[in-house]
């Protein structure tokens, strides 16, 4: 036997010694952070409206203030992240990078000026740049295969458990403290997770449950690295149905607590619980069950993870346009509790498949790329592109502008639904992945 072989083997042997439980157990902290991530990204939300009432913003100013001063550097930074990630320890940069952002969480609770909130959630961008990447990697070497459509979507149950903390908690903090002390309160704790993370989760052997891609992995330039990623048709299309309905998701998200409180008679710790609560309820099932449904179909058809997503987002549509019309808050919830169902049935598998149709040590730049362009256009444009066509429909529909924008911003979801289900037909290629 060669050393190559040896080596391999060896790799492969201590990669299956981890016990079941302690990759559970890595998979629940780094869950977790991508909570806390979710929480500090998204507490603004239920913080606009008194952010907007002190300095006194516009519409668009606010828009972008949940979106490009966050999105900008967090979309790009994770690229060379990623990068270093695939090179060297992922865990010690998780780590960091939980850390950088919670501290810069807790100094937006200091902002005196737009200007000043406007550097401290780009500090929060940065920080977060090194965890999403880094951790689909070291989850994609804890899992198999066919176990990494449940594993991604167990890891996705974070932002609806840091919504849920982020809306209730913070709008709570906000009527009875401020706005400042929301993001004190939420920023501190990310302290000791970042501590929690770099002593107790152990570096996984890179690979080890993907022999079959053991040759594919590049180590030429970055360039080259970069032009591997997207000559493959499955990881482009999959891009591109993830990063369209990720523009409707963090649309819906950064204005949705504005949306209530403008059209519906409810205090802020009450909207915040409202939809904290129906993101639980409509996030945690449709992750779940998207991640077993399309691990199941895979193992019957190669093709049913990218059709599978490409039909959950397109029955997103109808359920938010029907919520946007609703008159009552009740039935808005309703509704968009079951749009938002549909919604995570995909997220899950689209990830998995990406991390599935790259070589192993090319992950973390390739889920780089999938946030770069999602949160370009989601988390950057999206907030802002709502805001600004609200702006611009305020004087034809009053107080009704901000429904109206996000019902044009579902749009998206029609692009998102081509572009899974061209992954679809690629994943049913004879080697469609390396296409």
């Amino acid at each position: 036997m060669s050393d190559t072989a040896q080596d391999e083997r060896h790799v492969g042997v201590q990669a299956r010694s981890e016990s079941r439980s302690y990759r559970w157990y890595v998979l629940g902290v780094l869950m977790l952070t991508y909570a806390f991530s979710f929480m500090d990204r998204q507490i603004l939300s239920i913080l606009l409206e008194d952010i907007r009432a002190e300095f006194t913003l516009t519409d668009t100013q606010l828009g972008l203030l949940s979106g490009i001063a966050f999105a900008l550097f967090y979309a790009t930074l994770g690229v060379p992240i990623a990068r270093l990630a695939d090179r060297m320890n992922r865990v010690k940069i998780v780590s960091i990078a939980v850390a950088v952002w919670s501290v810069m969480t807790a100094l937006c609770g200091a902002a005196g000026s737009f200007v000043q909130l406007f550097a401290a959630r780009i500090g929060v961008g940065i920080g977060e740049a090194g965890g999403g990447p880094p951790s689909h990697s070291i989850i994609s070497d804890y899992f198999r295969k066919e176990e990494r459509g449940f594993a991604i979507s167990v890891y996705s149950l974070g932002p609806a458990l840091g919504m849920l903390v982020g809306l209730a908690a913070g709008g709570y903090i906000a009527q009875h403290y401020g706005w400042r002390w929301a993001f004190v309160c939420a920023g501190v704790p990310g302290v000791l997770l970042a501590l929690l993370v770099r002593t107790t989760l152990r570096e996984p052997a890179r690979g080890a449950l993907d022999a079959e891609h053991a040759s594919d992995a590049s180590d030429g330039s970055f360039g080259h690295a970069i032009a591997v990623l997207f000559r493959n048709r499955v990881y482009l299309w999959t891009n591109i149905g993830h990063s369209a309905a990720v523009f409707v998701g963090y649309g819906f998200a950064s204005w949705k607590p504005s949306l209530y409180l403008r059209q519906f008679d409810l205090s802020q710790s009450e909207v915040g619980a409202i939809i904290g609560v129906m993101g639980i309820v409509a996030s945690l099932p449709g992750l779940l069950a998207g991640g077993l449904i399309a691990d199941r179909l895979a193992k019957h058809d190669a093709r049913w993870p990218g059709f599978f997503c490409a039909g959950a987002v397109l029955v997103v549509i109808p359920f938010y346009v029907l919520g946007l019309m609703a008159a009552d808050w009740r039935i808005a919830t309703g509704l968009f509790g079951l749009g938002l169902f549909c919604y995570q049935l995909s997220h899950g598998p689209g990830l998995a498949i990406v991390q599935s149709a790259v070589a192993p040590n090319q992950r973390a730049l390739a889920a780089s790329f999938v946030f770069m362009f999602a949160n370009i256009l989601g988390l950057g444009l999206g907030p802002l592109i709502v805001g600004a066509i609200s702006d611009s429909a305020s004087d034809a529909f009053a107080e009704r502008s901000l429904a109206v924008a996000l019902g044009v911003c579902l749009i998206a979801l029609l692009v998102a639904g081509v572009g899974y289900a061209r992954a679809g037909v690629m994943l049913g290629r004879r080697d469609g992945s390396r296409d």
